[in-house]
C-alpha cells in the first residue's frame, strides 16, 4: 500500500506532473525573458508562461471540421503522457529514479520520440495545409538530429562499460568525473547539445513550425485546452531534454553539504539544466533559421561526425 502511494505521489507530484510542469513553464518563462532583453525589450514577466497556459484552458475547445477528430484530440494527451513517463525514468534527486528497466536509455530515447510523432500526426490530422507542410518538415528533421543524438549517447554508454542504466552512468561519473570533461567525450557533448536544439525545434532548427512561413506548422489549428496541453508538453520537453544531457554528460543529481547545510541533489540538477537552457536561448537568439535541406545536411555532417569521433575514441583508446 505504501509503495503504491509512493508511485502515485511520484506520478502526480514529484518528479511527475506537478513538478515537471512547474519547472518546464518556469524555464520557458526565463527563456522568454532572456530573449526579450537580448532583443532590447523588457520582455514578459517570468511567470507569463503560467498565465498564458491558464488562459488557454479557459478558452473554447475547437476541432476543425476537416480534421480527423480522434487523432486531433488524442495526440496532445499522448505527447504529455510520454514526457511524464520520461521524467519518472530520470534520476532527478538521486542516482536512483522512480522507474527503472534493464535498458533505461533505450526506453527514454523511444519515449522522447513519441512527442515528435504526435506533432507530425497533429499536423496531418488537422486538415490544414500549414500543418501538413510542418509535419513533412518534421519527419525530415527527425531523421537528421536523432542520429547524432543516439551516437552521442552511445559514446557515453561505451565509456560507462556498456551500461544502459542511467543509475550506473551517474554512479560512474561520481567516481570518475563528468563525461563532458573527459577528452574523448567532448565532441559527443557538443553533438548532443546541437541535436537537442533540433529536437526542441529551436532556432536555427525551428523549420517545422516557422511562424513567418507556415503560421505555426502542425499546431496552426490547435486552440484552447488542447493547445494548452501541447504547450505544457513542449515546456516539459525543454526540461526533459536538458535533464537527459545533464544525466549523460554532467554528473546528474549530486547532493552537497555546504556550511553544514545539506543541499539535495535536485537543486544542483536544476541548476545544471538551467545552464543548458540559457545556452540554448543564447543560440536561438543569435542564429538564423536554416532551410530544411541545409538542416539535414548539417546534422548528417557536423554533429554526427563529432559524435562518431567520440564513439571511436572511447572504443579504441
Amino acid at each position: 500500500m505504501i509503495e503504491t502511494l509512493g508511485y502515485i505521489f511520484a506520478y502526480f507530484v514529484f518528479p511527475g506532473i506537478l513538478f515537471a510542469s512547474a519547472v518546464g513553464l518556469l524555464f520557458m518563462g526565463i527563456d522568454r525573458k532572456i530573449t526579450g532583453h537580448m532583443q532590447h525589450r523588457i520582455g514578459p514577466p517570468i511567470w507569463q508562461e503560467f498565465l498564458d497556459v491558464g488562459k488557454l484552458f479557459c478558452k473554447e475547445d475547437v476541432t476543425p471540421a476537416a480534421a480527423n477528430s480522434f487523432v486531433f484530440n488524442f495526440v496532445p494527451l499522448l505527447s504529455f503522457g510520454a514526457l511524464i513517463a520520461v521524467v519518472l525514468f530520470l534520476p532527478i534527486n538521486s542516482a536512483q529514479p522512480v522507474l527503472t528497466s534493464v535498458a533505461d536509455l533505450i526506453v527514454i530515447i523511444y519515449l522522447l520520440n513519441i512527442p515528435a510523432v504526435c506533432m507530425m500526426l497533429a499536423g496531418y490530422a488537422s486538415g490544414c495545409p500549414f500543418g501538413t507542410t510542418g509535419s513533412s518538415r518534421y519527419v525530415v528533421q527527425l531523421f537528421g538530429y536523432e542520429l547524432a543524438f543516439i551516437i552521442a549517447a552511445l559514446a557515453v554508454v561505451a565509456k560507462a562499460g556498456w551500461s544502459l542504466s542511467l543509475s550506473s552512468i551517474v554512479t560512474y561519473q561520481a567516481q570518475n568525473g563528468w563525461m563532458a570533461f573527459q577528452v574523448a567525450l567532448i565532441p559527443a557533448a557538443i553533438a548532443i547539445l546541437i541535436a537537442a536544439q533540433g529536437k526542441l525545434l529551436r532556432v536555427p532548427f525551428d523549420i517545422p513550425e516557422a511562424e513567418s512561413e507556415i503560421v505555426h506548422g502542425p499546431l496552426t489549428e490547435y486552440s484552447g485546452p488542447k493547445l494548452a496541453i501541447l504547450r505544457i508538453a513542449y515546456d516539459i520537453e525543454l526540461f526533459v531534454a536538458t535533464a537527459v544531457i545533464v544525466v549523460l554528460f554532467f554528473g546528474g543529481p549530486v547532493p552537497h553539504t555546504i556550511g553544514g547545510v545539506y543541499i539535495p541533489g535536485v537543486v544542483g540538477f536544476l541548476i545544471k539544466c538551467f545552464g543548458i537552457v540559457v545556452l540554448s536561448t543564447l543560440i536561438r537568439n543569435i542564429a538564423a533559421r536554416l532551410r530544411i535541406d541545409q538542416a539535414l545536411k548539417f546534422f548528417w555532417t557536423f554533429p554526427t561526425l563529432l559524435a562518431a569521433i567520440s564513439l571511436f575514441l572511447v572504443m579504441v583508446v
